[in-house]
């Protein structure tokens, strides 16, 4: 029976061990930072994959001032059993960096320095430091008052921790890249705070640990520092964030009773939040830590899996492709998420610094969609790697924004009761005509222009987004079977049973070459193709399976042929 809570949204340390939350134990790293040779390291990983509570981990644990309770907070797990020698000795001074207005310059300045002086603030309170710190005209100088005051004050070193150190910068990227530049470009204020951080690492700060989201201002913020690291993509610490597919099956198991746990949900979860790989020396998968939290969390809360695979919170965070489309190179941008959402997978040599005054390459982007967690290694190729879309969940995010793409390029706005209906008609009814129906909008809407070659790919592409919005189904582009590779698939997901589920095979005809020839010659293939996937033996037992081909000529469906087995 279940018995310990789901840490879902808990990014506190103390919260987890005292009030008898789930932990995936985590603690053996802080003994792999502790030995490695730099003390101050940056580490990156995407929103929403377990950062700010591993800095809570490591605040609590080097804390002078919670020396005394480490018993309580860590008996059991596996920093307890072996402590390394710094456990408690430094002053630790905490920054988070998530929350900064970026709407104005102004906004940005004052912001940023309320925050900067906050923390220090509830430092000085914490360690009953008496010192008052004055107003200054930058954070930098703030900062540097600090330090001067504090070194003579205290009788230790300073663990610096920040979490989101780039946030404010990446929310810039897209919309501001001029105030990106002032901000943190060789005069900029963050740049200058930075740069005073860097000088107390002479004298009273200790260890850094600064965790973000990309590396798109580390070789600014980073340049004065001889021996400062970026461990992002270290093999040692591959899985110092994110679950393991054993950790998963350990949550499942402790979080979750029995009559709850259907067969098969592990690979159901691997399917939707697993794949995620940020070393070409590591071969194992990891599992985004929130979207399995959020999937458990629903599966207690409504005695059944969620319908929605990810919460509106993780949405908001993912579903940033408008902004990443707009920084320095649109069209290129566009056609890189074009080739990813029809092939699934790009090559590039992953970017770790980027020099966005310069350039702003195919690399550059491809990383970036790397580093925000929209991308991941597949394998190493000679002098580049190729990587790929992690799993189902962000495949289905890349459909949904070319979905968007392509109906505001058409000047279509088709409602999502609308795509419902459509794919409840399948589900419910045996029938593909209401979907027919909308891919014929968006093909009549393209009919009399010329900007767009629009192709079988934007068929997938629409289709897949269409059901992908209904939840009913898990959707398969280009699935593959021992007879090949079927276009479209509507598979079965937990927890609906529809009555039917559907295999597509799409042909697209251009208008000036939709002879009468070609439409049958389409369709023929079409049957063939379709003949040969229904007796294969993932698809032969499936007795409510419905099989069409579909024949596309200009703007219209020319052919919605159902073939029986």
């Amino acid at each position: 029976m279940a018995g310990k809570r789901i840490p879902y949204g808990i990014s506190n340390y103390q919260t987890i061990a005292r009030e008898g939350y789930l932990y995936v134990d985590k603690t053996r790293f802080i003994r792999v930072l502790e030995e490695n040779q730099e003390p101050f390291v940056f580490f990156l990983r995407p929103r929403r994959f377990g950062k700010s509570l591993f800095v809570s981990l490591l605040s609590n644990y080097y804390d002078r001032l919670q020396k005394d309770q480490f018993n309580e907070f860590f008996t059991g797990t596996d920093i307890w059993k072996e402590p390394t020698p710094k456990k408690g000795s430094y002053y630790v001074l905490n920054f988070d960096f998530s929350g900064i207005s970026t709407t104005t310059e102004e906004e940005l300045v004052e912001s940023f320095s309320r925050k900067i002086q906050n923390y220090l603030n509830l430092f000085l309170a914490k360690y009953n430091i008496p010192i008052t710190l004055h107003s200054h005209s930058s954070p930098a100088d703030v900062l540097a008052e600090f330090f001067s005051l504090v070194f003579t004050r205290i009788d230790g070193q300073i663990y610096v921790i920040i979490d989101e150190y780039d946030h404010f910068a990446n929310e810039l990227l897209g919309f501001d890249i001029q105030l990106f530049h002032q901000s943190l470009g060789g005069n900029g204020f963050i740049r200058k705070w930075f740069e005073v951080l860097k000088e107390a690492t002479k004298t009273i700060v200790g260890r850094i640990f600064a965790t973000g989201v990309s590396p798109i201002t580390l070789d600014s913020l980073t340049s004065g520092f001889s021996t400062a690291r970026d461990l992002t993509r270290s093999p040692r610490l591959h899985e110092m964030m994110g679950f393991t597919e054993s950790e998963v099956d350990m949550l499942i198991h402790e979080a979750l009773p029995e009559e709850l746990i259907f067969p098969g949900m592990i690979e159901t979860l691997r399917e939707y939040y697993d794949g995620y790989c940020f070393s070409e020396d590591c071969t194992a998968r990891l599992f985004n830590s929130d979207m399995v939290l959020y999937y458990l969390t629903s599966c207690l809360d409504r005695q059944k899996p969620p319908e929605k695979l990810l919460d509106s919170n993780i949405i908001s965070d993912y579903s940033k492709f408008e902004k990443l489309m707009r920084i320095k190179t649109p069209d290129q941008n566009f056609s890189v998420l074009s080739r990813i959402t029809s092939d699934g997978f790009v090559s590039a040599n992953l970017t770790e610094t980027f020099t966005l005054d310069i350039s702003f390459s195919e690399d550059d982007f491809i990383s970036l969609l790397f580093y925000l967690g929209l991308l991941t290694i597949q394998e190493s190729l000679p002098g580049r790697v190729q990587v790929k879309t992690p799993n189902y969940v962000i495949h289905g995010l890349y459909h949904d924004f070319m979905m968007q793409m392509i109906s505001r390029e058409a000047g279509l706005d088709v409602q999502s009761s609308v795509i419902a209906d459509a794919i409840y008609q399948i589900a419910y009814s045996g029938k593909c005509d209401k979907l027919v129906s909308l891919v014929e909008e968006v093909l009549h809407a393209f009919s009399n222009r010329d900007y767009i070659g629009f192709d079988e790919k934007y068929l997938k592409i629409l289709i897949f987004a269409y059901a992908h919005m209904s939840t009913l189904y898990l959707v398969k582009s280009e699935y593959e079977i021992s007879g090949g590779y079927i276009d479209i698939a509507f598979l079965p997901r937990e927890p609906w049973h529809p009555d039917y589920y559907a295999l597509f095979e799409l042909k697209y005809i251009k208008s000036g070459q939709s002879s009468p020839e070609a439409i049958n010659k389409a369709l023929k293939d079409g049957i063939e193709q379709m003949t040969r996937y229904g007796s294969s033996p993932e698809c032969a037992y499936q007795k409510k399976v419905k099989r069409w081909v579909l024949v596309f000529a200009g703007d219209r469906c020319v052919h919605n042929r159902e073939v029986t087995p």
